[in-house]
């Protein structure tokens, strides 16, 4: 795993065809760009002699938090099981960096992606993504694992205060989406049942009312 510089990306950008993927790459590295990413937070790509994938994530020494924003396969190299191997291989160097939580926001097409990955999902974010906001362990059978656990007591998987504020106010219901994206997104809940937790925000802030907090 390697990690790339603006015109490394750029230079990769150039040879790939046209497809879904091409277009994945140069929204991520436009985002990058703009928010000025590059200098401290490069992209790790995975090689197969060329380039196969690419994570878009920043690490926060201040907060402990890892933000992962786009996880992209290569136009035409799909089905080669490269996303899960450099998304584990940067869950391992996070954690070797000392991230405690992984935050981001899974669209409706990948979300059985992430679910087969460990993910916990909280809540809907304005583009109609599921949010998770979850511990990081340094690989599949530790986040499986936890994840098992936290089933049995949802609560134990809660994020930080302010964040189970913000999610409580961003249900399916409060983005005000048309007919078609609210069933695409109810669609990609259903998808990634039993690990929708967003019962457990409620049910900690009942708690709370409850003894008086």
């Amino acid at each position: 795993m390697k990690r790339y510089n603006k015109e490394q990306v750029e230079q990769l950008i150039e040879k790939q065809p046209e497809g879904a993927n091409t277009k994945f790459l140069k929204a991520a590295h436009s985002l990058w760009f703009r928010f000025k990413n590059y200098e401290k937070n490069p992209p790790f790509v995975l090689e197969r002699e060329e380039a196969v994938a690419l994570v878009f994530i920043t690490f926060s020494q201040r907060s402990k938090y890892a933000n992962l924003y786009e996880i992209v396969t290569l136009e035409g190299k799909e089905g080669n099981g490269y996303a899960s191997e450099i998304y584990w291989q940067v869950m391992s160097e996070a954690h070797s960096q000392g991230m405690k939580r992984l935050k981001m926001s899974c669209t409706p097409t990948s979300a059985t992606w992430h679910k087969k990955n460990g993910t916990i999902f909280w809540a809907v974010d304005p583009s109609g993504s599921l949010r998770s906001d979850q511990p990081i362990f340094q690989n599949k059978e530790e986040q499986l694992r936890f994840r098992e656990l936290a089933c049995e007591n949802k609560e134990s998987a809660l994020p930080p205060e302010k964040v189970c504020e913000q999610f409580m106010r961003e249900g399916l219901e409060d983005h005000g989406f048309g007919e078609k994206k609210t069933a695409k997104v109810t669609k990609a809940i259903e998808d990634v049942r039993p690990f929708w937790f967003r019962d457990a925000l409620f049910a900690q802030s009942s708690l709370e009312d409850f003894f008086g907090a």
